[in-house]
């Protein structure tokens, strides 16, 4: 990741930041600005000087601060929920079976024993977690399959459980670049048509760039 200040420039350049802001359109960097990493050139050249790197940047702070999160997901929220309540009826089964046995019935003191290691081993969920991983393996396979990457499997879980999704577009779910869509296209004119009108746009353009900006 690079920080990048513009020293000098001859031209406007125009400058993608989806990453950071989310915003398609290009943004004007000239003398002075900053140009930001994980953002793209789009036109012009510029000379500039490095004054940060890796995490001092602004987005290698973004993602330092994303990979530090260490928000404990709803699955394993459960996990314990399910451990703490079988430790606890363990642990009042394990008090009541020593009262019913030695004060109560007079077991001898290696059958009580028996009983209390069959109650301790039986009573806690030890296949669950292997069950449930393999289940949620499964699950980030079949994604896999579909071009999704899972990062997390306990987020798969989370995600089957979500109702609202947020998620920045630009770039990720989209291919961040602009269209022109003729059915939107407004003339003023009846001698003129919306193919003639972008014909003329395109003609009025750049032809070296190539970019649905130029058009505009």
């Amino acid at each position: 990741y690079l920080f990048c200040l513009v020293l000098n420039n001859y031209f406007l350049i125009f400058h993608l930041q989806p990453a950071l802001t989310g915003e398609s359109v290009p943004v004007i960097k000239s003398s002075g600005d900053g140009v930001y990493s994980s953002s793209t050139v789009k036109q012009d050249e510029i000379e500039g000087v490095v004054i940060a790197t890796g995490v001092h940047t602004f987005f290698g702070k973004a993602a330092h601060l994303v990979d530090s999160t260490n928000q404990v997901g709803h699955f394993q929220k459960v996990l314990t929920a399910i451990g703490n309540f079988c430790i606890c009826s363990i642990a009042v089964g394990v008090v009541i079976e020593i009262i019913v046995m030695y004060p109560i019935q007079h077991r001898p003191y290696r059958p009580g024993i028996d009983n209390l290691l069959v109650l301790l081993i039986g009573g806690i969920p030890i296949a669950m977690p292997t069950v449930l991983s393999v289940k949620m393996a499964t699950g980030s396979h079949r994604l896999s399959q579909q071009g999704a990457i899972t990062k997390r499997m306990t987020a798969i879980e989370e995600m089957a459980g979500m109702d609202v999704l947020c998620s920045d577009k630009t770039g990720t779910l989209t291919l961040n670049k602009l269209t022109v869509d003729k059915n939107l296209i407004e003339v003023f004119t009846k001698a003129l048509d919306a193919d003639t009108v972008v014909l003329m746009a395109a003609r009025a353009s750049r032809l070296e760039n190539q970019d649905t900006i130029d058009v505009q």
